[in-house]
């Protein structure tokens, strides 16, 4: 398909070849092309059997600001959507829930926070383009991919155990909306096997384009931003998932 016209893309600061890592199927991008290496991104999933859904077939609003231009990504950080969200059926289904992602995140920013996200049917969507540094991880977004599951992997009192538990009074008085709903959300889900799958696509498809060093969910990345502030995301059954795809594709736990 033809790329995005939301955008203004500059040319990469560097000139370096990228190679597919099939020496069959090589495509060699030049690092004056982000728009290009978006497309190849989009391609090679395509090859792997999944066809990305990209912000122009979601529908998804423009950016109400200029993004910060984003590239040489390092890090995966993993996501999930949160309580709110319950695992979808089907296509539909997911695009209303990207949609929903998007419509809270620019409550607060400019766009969705995400690069991408994966559907419990096992759908990939294109979120924040990734020609454009994201906003998923509190004061520490550069060199980080983020990736979000669609879908609630949180048991009932991890946001107080991972968040709240030592924030200030004032700070759980604020919160104190949030600590009540978690303290009941028995809503949890487990990752389908098809959004593994997906997953597992995306983050190798990925590799295939950037040097990726480090895997980890967002609350381990959290804990090392300014701040140190805890996180329960992407919870415990999503933690689970980290832990796989690290061991999965050999990446190393987050460090400064």
């Amino acid at each position: 398909m033809p790329d995005s016209c939301e955008y203004t893309a500059g040319p990469w600061a560097t000139a370096l070849a990228v190679s597919n890592y099939k020496a069959e199927e090589v495509s060699t991008i030049m690092v004056n092309d982000q728009a290009a290496t978006r497309q190849a991104i989009i391609t090679a999933l395509k090859k792997k059997g999944y066809s990305l859904v990209e912000r122009s077939s979601w529908q998804a609003k423009p950016p109400t600001g200029t993004l910060n231009p984003g590239w040489d990504y390092t890090d995966i950080v993993i996501h999930h959507a949160g309580h709110s969200y319950s695992c979808a059926i089907n296509t539909q289904g997911a695009i209303k829930q990207i949609r929903q992602a998007q419509e809270y995140d620019m409550g607060k920013m400019d766009d969705i926070g995400y690069h991408y996200a994966v559907s419990c049917p096992g759908d990939i969507f294109e979120a924040r383009d990734v020609r454009f540094e994201g906003s998923h991880v509190k004061g520490d977004n550069t060199g980080k991919l983020g990736i979000v599951l669609l879908e609630n992997l949180a048991e009932a009192g991890e946001a107080w155990q991972q968040e709240y538990r030592k924030k200030s009074i004032w700070d759980k008085l604020r919160g104190s909306l949030d600590i009540a709903r978690d303290a009941v959300a028995y809503d949890r889900e487990s990752p389908t096997q098809a959004q593994i799958s997906a997953l597992a696509a995306l983050i190798e498809t990925v590799q295939e384009y950037f040097h990726i060093t480090k895997l980890g969910g967002h609350r381990e990345y959290q804990l090392l931003a300014p701040g140190n502030e805890g996180r329960a995301c992407p919870g415990k059954f999503g933690m689970q998932v980290v832990k796989q795809m690290r061991s999965r594709f050999s990446l190393a736990v987050p460090s400064k």
